[in-house]
């Protein structure tokens, strides 16, 4: 029993808070997203949108708060990597339109 840590004892350091709050704002994006594509009326899906663009703005800041801080490391893709994929896309949107 001496173990056992109560939620009061646990604390979070810098990178783990930065952590919970970049999930969280990555669920609001997508749960907002849901929220446009289900709204029926324009007032709903124009104040979801809002809301969106927000939390994607949000979601940034706290993305390159960690990049800043080294907890979050990001590569560059090589460019045939990138080439590939924009090639795949536009013979998807190709085929839609």
């Amino acid at each position: 029993m001496d173990n056992y840590k109560y939620k009061a004892d646990i604390t979070l350091n810098e990178k783990d808070s930065l952590q919970d709050m970049l999930n969280i704002e990555k669920s609001l994006v997508k749960i907002y997203s849901t929220a446009i594509t289900e709204g029926a009326s324009k007032g709903f899906r124009t104040l979801i949108k809002s809301h969106w663009q927000e939390a994607t703005e949000d979601q940034m800041k706290v993305f390159l708060e960690m990049t800043d801080h080294g907890y979050y490391e990001v590569e560059s893709a090589p460019e045939t990597m990138l080439s590939e994929s924009k090639n795949k896309f536009l013979k998807v949107k190709t085929q839609l339109s």
